[in-house]
């Protein structure tokens, strides 16, 4: 069988370039994940196979051809990894996602999903976007039906299968799968909040699979050296509280807290490692989205774990799951 049948030489370079890439660059922490060291290994076999095809001479045709074999299985394996890692979202790529992410960054990319939506795309799902003032582009997860379309998700929770008790870096550059849970990342939210100005709609849904939401006109994230301050929320309308007890406004003005950086206003401890979360605590909250999930109604009026007042505290009950979303109001 001739080569080019198989593979062309250029694609046998890009592959040999990822995976020895993926080599070199391979943190030696992350041995003791089994997942990452069938991916480094497979990895490693492609590398070794694409040298040998490169190099071997035109009259071994069946040697050749196994090791085209071999290297069209590790393609697949690749193909899956890129699949993989195209939905994962900070921290949660690792240490080989960015390697084998190849999007060229030069193309005409849209800055937000309400300008996909505006281009004629009215489908929900994954995204590229590329923010203002920008230079590599983000992978999120676009809802295009609701209220209007254009919508991009900045936390989604329904399962408890995300983790959401964590430390100030993965808050910053986010975690979590979007095709599952996932939290944006604060320099995420900061840099599309400020670059314009964004609405926020939060939808809730409690253990009864009743939804209520709220929306806000206005919605802006300060930068780090602020700690990511819930600069402005305002202009609510809405089902998921009242306008004279708004369980976001009261966070406003706070900076953002994890149990390991407490910037919070409660004097007696850190609002982070009560509610096994992270959020705008203020003294303690009225709205903790970040909290960890429950599965009976609150009892203490302290209110550990995922809440928002007026459907956990006035009502007796508890959330289920919670959506966080954005969307450039111009």
């Amino acid at each position: 069988m001739i080569l080019k049948e198989m593979y062309n030489l250029s694609t046998f370079f890009v592959l040999l370039t990822i995976s020895s890439s993926f080599t070199n660059s391979y943190n030696i922490d992350d041995k003791n994940d089994s997942e990452m060291m069938r991916k480094f290994a497979v990895l490693n076999k492609i590398k070794d196979n694409i040298k040998i095809v490169l190099t071997l001479q035109i009259e071994n045709p069946t040697v050749r051809e196994d090791n085209i074999r071999d290297v069209t299985t590790g393609s697949n394996e690749i193909n899956s990894f890129v699949e993989t890692c195209q939905f994962l979202v900070g921290i949660s790529k690792g240490n080989y996602c960015p390697i084998i992410e190849t999007k060229d960054t030069n193309l005409n990319i849209p800055g937000s999903c309400k300008e996909i939506y505006k281009n004629g795309n009215t489908m929900s799902g994954t995204y590229q976007i590329l923010p203002s003032g920008q230079t590599k582009p983000l992978m999120v997860l676009c809802d295009m039906k609701i209220q209007g379309g254009g919508w991009t998700h900045i936390q989604k929770r329904f399962d408890g299968s995300e983790d959401f008790y964590r430390p100030w870096r993965d808050y910053k550059f986010g975690f979590g799968n979007l095709k599952g849970e996932f939290w944006m990342g604060l320099e995420n939210i900061h840099q599309l909040t400020s670059s314009e100005t964004n609405e926020l709609l939060i939808e809730l849904t409690d253990h009864n699979m009743l939804n209520y939401y709220a929306r806000f006109l206005v919605f802006k994230v300060g930068p780090e050296y602020e700690g990511y301050v819930l600069k402005t929320v305002d202009g609510y309308s809405g089902n998921a509280t009242n306008t004279a007890d708004d369980c976001m406004k009261w966070h406003e003005g706070q900076k953002f807290t994890t149990f390991d950086r407490d910037q919070d206003r409660w004097s007696e401890g850190n609002c982070a490692n009560f509610s096994n979360g992270a959020w705008w605590y203020n003294n303690c909250y009225c709205s903790n989205l970040n909290g960890s999930p429950r599965n009976m109604p609150h009892t203490n009026i302290l209110r550990p774990g995922m809440n928002w007042d007026r459907i956990t505290l006035t009502q007796k009950n508890y959330l289920y799951g919670t959506r966080m979303l954005i969307r450039p109001k111009l």
